[in-house]
């Protein structure tokens, strides 16, 4: 799985680095998501709380999906390679982070795929002049997750390379849920127009199954990043939007009239 949020080089181009504020989470007494929410409220930097919150919570939510099942993850300053055994592994990764991602405001898209993937090497050789840093990993997973990731669908989204389909059936990759019905991770397909894109990508995770109050603050959160978003990244949050309301309308609810709402209908 490809993890990357978007918008992070205009943050970038316009905020300035503020490395106390970065560097202060190292002497934290421990992370919670009180403390992490208190710490964020402390800046008025876009990029520092975007910086920060992205990688807390992804250390958290890896944190606890490896005490589950075995993963690999290699992150970078905006973005993440998350290796996993099973399809439902690394999709509930994603969703989970993909919550905690809304409620922060902070836009992610992530892309899932299967094939080969090898980590050979990870070193740092430092020296009073500098440093090497080396991440050596490669594989056709890899190279599809970015694909799907990069295809060029809009949002907030977790897509589905055409590699990953043949496993959406697969009880072994996608285990029935609790209540026998279902398997465990949903999918849908993207919109019509969203189809026709580069990497052959069709299907998209449901990720919106939440509790009522959980749902209610995700949606203001997203209505709050649309409401401040430059025109040119407008266009995200609306594909959020319209994604969110078929994923609702997959699971019973009438279709919203108005996706420039505050509150969801129950």
């Amino acid at each position: 799985m490809f993890v990357d949020i978007l918008g992070f080089k205009a943050l970038t181009e316009s905020n300035p680095i503020d490395l106390e504020y970065l560097k202060a989470p190292e002497r934290l007494p421990s992370f919670t998501l009180e403390s992490i929410d208190k710490f964020m409220a402390a800046s008025r930097n876009q990029l520092s709380q975007t910086f920060s919150g992205f990688h807390y919570s992804l250390k958290m939510g890896l944190n606890l999906a490896s005490t589950r099942h075995p993963l690999t993850a290699i992150t970078f300053s905006d973005s993440a390679f998350i290796a996993t055994t099973q399809f439902s592994d690394a999709a509930n990764i994603g969703v989970d982070l993909m919550h905690s991602m809304l409620t922060q405001q902070i836009p992610i898209r992530m892309g899932i795929a299967y094939g080969s993937f090898a980590a050979l090497r990870f070193s740092s050789e430092v020296s009073l002049d500098g440093g090497n840093h080396a991440t050596e990993f490669l594989g056709t997973a890899v190279v599809r997750a970015h694909a799907a990731e990069t295809c060029g669908i809009k949002g907030l989204r977790i897509l589905l390379h055409p590699s990953v389909v043949s496993l959406l059936n697969d009880p072994s990759h996608n285990p029935v849920s609790p209540d026998g019905k279902s398997p465990a991770i949903r999918h849908l397909e993207c919109s019509e127009k969203e189809r026709a894109n580069k990497a052959g990508v069709m299907n998209e995770v449901d990720y919106w199954h939440l509790p009522t109050t959980r749902g209610a603050r995700a949606w203001h959160c997203l209505q709050d990043m649309w409401n401040k978003a430059p025109q040119s990244e407008v266009e995200h949050y609306e594909a959020t939007a319209e994604a969110i309301n078929r994923m609702r309308i997959a699971q019973g609810y009438e279709p919203l009239k108005k996706l420039r709402r505050r509150t969801l209908p129950s």
